[in-house]
């Protein structure tokens, strides 16, 4: 019997636009046996239908935000949070998409990278890059719980 994936991440973001790809690249980069990863690019709402089948353990949501630290810096951010911060562009806000979720879902988790820049047409800055493996490598060795609250 097959063993089926109970977490899900859902990345978010322009990869057209810099380090708002940053979400995008990790879902992208992202492979594990107890995870399904999603890449949702600038419309992560496409895939509420496919979350809430699944009803996972764990959903984590990864994007850009303007946190007022040094770029590369993560943080899993609070929702009571979300709404204050910038977060990129989506066709819906993200506090709306989590506050959808969340009754599908066992734990809702958002962390937040702070860009260097959001320019259009460049690739991943080497700092947000750098981050990006480290969440990778978090995700897969499951320490979570590592990454500090914003």
């Amino acid at each position: 019997m097959t063993k089926q994936p109970k977490n899900i991440l859902l990345g978010t973001g322009n990869p057209l636009r810099s380090d708002d790809g940053a979400g995008s690249f990790i879902a992208q980069n992202f492979q594990h046996c107890s995870w399904i990863s999603l890449d949702g690019k600038s419309a992560p709402e496409n895939y509420t239908s496919s979350i809430k089948k699944i009803h996972p353990q764990l959903l984590v949501i990864i994007d850009i935000a303007w946190m007022n630290l040094e770029a590369g810096n993560f943080r899993i951010i609070p929702y009571d949070k979300i709404v204050s911060l910038q977060l990129s562009t989506h066709s819906m806000p993200l506090h709306f998409l989590i506050e959808y979720l969340a009754p599908y879902c066992q734990k809702v988790i958002l962390i937040g990278i702070q860009p260097l820049s959001t320019k259009l047409g460049e690739n991943l800055s080497k700092t947000v890059l750098k981050s990006c493996y480290i969440i990778i490598r978090l995700l897969k060795e499951n320490r979570l719980e590592e990454i500090k609250q914003l």
